[in-house]
Parts: C-alpha cells; sequence; structure tokens
C-alpha cells in the first residue's frame, strides 16, 4: 500500500471543475488519497487549481479514515457524485489506479465565507492569511498611525468599500498586491496586528 501524510493548515487545494458544487452545497466532502490530518473546527481556504485562487473559506466539521472498499454511495452523494462507482472513477481518474485496502481520509466541511472576488493563493500567503477586505478594514481604522501614501489610501478604500476585484480592474493586480503588502508590513510594524 502506498502511504502519504498531509497536515491540512491553511488551505486545501481542489479542482476547479468542483467550485460551483462546493459553493452550492452540493459537495460537503472531499476524498483524499492517502493520510491526511486536518482538526475538525478549523478553518482552512478552498484554493482552486490550475488558478491557485482562494474561492471560499470552509470549517472543517468531520475527518474520517477509511479503505478504498469501505467507500459507500452516501460518501459519493457528499462528495458531489451519485454513486460509489461514479466516485471511484474520478478519485482512479485524479490518483492513478486505486486499490481495495488504500487508504483514504474522508474530510467533512462547511462553507463559512464565500470569496466572490477570489483571493490569490500568493497574496493570502504574502498577507499571513489575511484577507484583502480585512487589511484594508484595519488600516481604515488606522490610517492616522500608518502615514501611508495618497496612492496605497486610495487603493485600500476601493478595496473595503467595492471589493478586490473591482480595485484590481481599476487599479491593475500589481499596484493592488503592492498596496496590500505595504499596508500590512506597516500594521505589523505598528503592532496592530
Amino acid at each position: 500500500m502506498r502511504r502519504k501524510s498531509v497536515q491540512i493548515r491553511k488551505f486545501m487545494l481542489i479542482d476547479s471543475t468542483y467550485k460551483s458544487r462546493v459553493l452550492r452545497g452540493d459537495k460537503v466532502t472531499t476524498i483524499r488519497y492517502g493520510d491526511y490530518e486536518a482538526r475538525p473546527g478549523s478553518e482552512v481556504y478552498f484554493v482552486l487549481t490550475p488558478s491557485d485562487t482562494a474561492v471560499a473559506k470552509v470549517r472543517i466539521t468531520r475527518v474520517e479514515k477509511k479503505t478504498v472498499r469501505e467507500l459507500t454511495n452516501e460518501d459519493a452523494r457528499r462528495d458531489g457524485f451519485s454513486d460509489v462507482k461514479e466516485l471511484l472513477r474520478e478519485l482512479n481518474r485524479i490518483y492513478g489506479e486505486l486499490h481495495g485496502d488504500d487508504e483514504v481520509t474522508v474530510i467533512g466541511f462547511e462553507v463559512v465565507k464565500r470569496l466572490e472576488d477570489g483571493i490569490p493563493l500568493k497574496w493570502l500567503k504574502g498577507l499571513n492569511y489575511r484577507e484583502p477586505g480585512e487589511i484594508a478594514r484595519l488600516y481604515l481604522e488606522n490610517r492616522e498611525r500608518l502615514n501611508l501614501s495618497r496612492e496605497t489610501d486610495f487603493i485600500l478604500r476601493r478595496v473595503y468599500n467595492e471589493g478586490l476585484g473591482k480595485a484590481v480592474r481599476t487599479f491593475g493586480p500589481k499596484r493592488v498586491h503592492q498596496a496590500l503588502l505595504k499596508t500590512y508590513h506597516a500594521l505589523y510594524g505598528a503592532g496592530i496586528i
């Protein structure tokens, strides 16, 4: 039996074909080949591949280890498939041929926040997993203490008032990303975060 152990701390990657099922609530589990560790109650970002964009924050509700042969039609339905045969076809497509005694981890989740504009994973990592809207809010609450440029002020106001997507469309991703990073570091330096 092949073994792999993965700890889920800040985010989980998920194929972009599952985005709508997750956001609609039709898919409330993800079944992963191997040994995955996650704490029920913890919140992580769902990041689409191949774009590496976070589209939701989810709360882990359960983690259950099973063998492939122990998977049921109910497991398949929770994962957004009609039956276990359809689920196994998809698992075999993703991971290669799985055998009955191979271990899988069933991770249950609930969406706690949709990220309508999506957040690039690279940005989340650079902001220490703080969302752009939170950075903008903290900036506006503390702007007198931070003394950042007018451009940064204008960009952060746009992020706060109209969302990340509108700010990126107006100023471009590079300028928005730079403004967020400058603001994050200023907030950190001032002891606010």
